[in-house]
C-alpha cells in the first residue's frame, strides 16, 4: 500500500515540475512576445507539447522521417479507381500495430511515471513509435490539466 501512495506521490512531483516548466516556458514566450522577438503567442496546448518534446528529447533519441510515398501523376487515373474516392494513407506512427504500446506507455506515465515511460519509449529506439507516443501524452497531459484547472481549455 505505502509502494502505492509513493508511486501516486511521485507522478504528482512530475506533473507538478511539468506544470513549473510549463509556467517557466509561458514567461518566455511572453518575454520574447513583449521584446518584439515572436510574433503571436502559442496556444497553451502547443506549449505543453514543446514542453514534453523537450523532456523527451533529453539525452540521445532517433528522429522519425514519415517514409516518402511515389507521386503520381493526377493526369492518368486507373479506370479501376473511376467513380471511387482515392485510398488515403495514414502515417505510420498512426497505424494499428503501434496503437498498443503507445498507449501502454501513456498508461505507464500515468501510474508509475512520466521519466519511466520516456525510458521505455526511448528504450524502444523506435523514433516512430516515440513521436506518437509524444502526441497522445501531450493530448492526455492536457486534457488531465484542464480537467484539474491547472490550464484553461482552448477555445
Amino acid at each position: 500500500m505505502s509502494e502505492e501512495i509513493g508511486v501516486t506521490q511521485n507522478i504528482e512531483q512530475e506533473i507538478a515540475a511539468l506544470e513549473q516548466s510549463l509556467a517557466d516556458k509561458k514567461a518566455s514566450l511572453q518575454q520574447q512576445h513583449s521584446a518584439g522577438e515572436i510574433e503571436q503567442l502559442p496556444q497553451e496546448k502547443e506549449i505543453l507539447r514543446e514542453v514534453i518534446g523537450e523532456r523527451i528529447s533529453e539525452g540521445s533519441m532517433p528522429q522519425f522521417v514519415p517514409p516518402v510515398q511515389p507521386q503520381q501523376d493526377d493526369s492518368i487515373t486507373p479506370s479501376t479507381n473511376l467513380g471511387q474516392p482515392p485510398q488515403v494513407e495514414l502515417p505510420s506512427y498512426l497505424s494499428s500495430e503501434l496503437h498498443e504500446p503507445v498507449q501502454n506507455l501513456v498508461n505507464t506515465a500515468f501510474t508509475i511515471g512520466l521519466d519511466v515511460a520516456i525510458k521505455q519509449a526511448k528504450a524502444t529506439n523506435n523514433a516512430a513509435l516515440i513521436d506518437a507516443f509524444h502526441d497522445v501524452l501531450a493530448d492526455e497531459l492536457y486534457n488531465y490539466l484542464v480537467e484539474r484547472g491547472r490550464i484553461q481549455q482552448l477555445k
